[in-house]
């Protein structure tokens, strides 16, 4: 994390200084913006517990006002492949061979990933820090939305205990309502070749379990959680500006 913070703010600077080629000056437009967006993410608090660091695709579909104001709908869904709460199971295995075994009386290999997805919606603003493009500039955005995750069960065999119903009473299926925080740069290039967003996001869930028993301790988990997932977000931009740009020579 602390070696990407560096490459961002180095290259952060250098286009910025990048900028100053530019002969015309980039006015704020009005926009419709599609992101395609990735994001490296490291869980906290109960969500630390039970996972380890995962990975997130989506899309945002934002409406961008010519004050740099900016409204955005998404969704993301998350995988990884550490589980920390990997005891789920030992209900199935063999006090013996401590395996599990399928339906043919074969050792079976079982394995545990994460599964989630984040919908929400922000307000955002871009605060330009060039005097040339003002479309671009230090982003901040607040929201909120709906987060959900469970622990994904697969295996490479019929396991009789681990069908598609049966599996539901040791997933641990989360969700709750839950905030967004994020800070970076967003860039729209004047001839529109590249524009993207890079910055650090952070997300606050406030969840539940949502199964009525969990299997393997024969009660229904009604803890309140607090799970936090904070890492680095790039979005690669496609922007519909909704008055047609002048035919104008931005460089020299």
């Amino acid at each position: 994390m602390r070696n990407l913070s560096t490459l961002f703010l180095v290259f952060l600077y250098s286009l910025i200084n990048a900028q100053s080629v530019f002969k015309n000056k980039f006015e704020p437009k009005s926009a419709i913006l599609m992101d395609v967006s990735f994001k490296q993410q490291y869980p906290g608090a109960d969500m630390a517990k039970r996972f380890g660091k995962n990975a997130s695709l989506g899309m945002d579909v934002s409406y961008k006002s010519k004050s740099n104001w900016f409204v955005t709908i998404g969704g993301h869904f998350i995988f990884g492949n550490t589980v920390l709460e990997n005891g789920i199971l030992d209900s199935l295995k063999s006090k013996s061979t401590g395996e599990i075994f399928d339906q043919n009386g074969q050792f079976a290999t079982v394995g545990l990933d994460q599964r989630g997805m984040f919908l929400g919606a922000s307000l955002a603003k871009t605060f330009p820090i060039s005097k040339v493009n003002k479309n671009s500039g230090i982003y901040l955005a607040l929201g909120g939305g709906y987060l959900q995750h469970r622990i994904r069960i697969y295996t490479t065999s019929t396991v009789p205990q681990l069908t598609d119903e049966y599996k539901k009473g040791y997933d641990r299926f989360t969700f709750g309502p839950a905030l967004t925080q994020s800070i970076g740069y967003r860039f729209l290039d004047p001839k529109k070749r590249l524009n993207f967003f890079f910055g650090f996001e952070m997300t606050e869930g406030f969840t539940q379990n949502r199964r009525s028993v969990n299997f393997d301790t024969r009660i229904r988990d009604t803890e309140k959680r607090l799970d936090l997932l904070y890492g680095i977000k790039l979005s690669l931009t496609i922007p519909l500006y909704l008055k047609k740009l002048e035919e104008e020579e931005f460089f020299e």
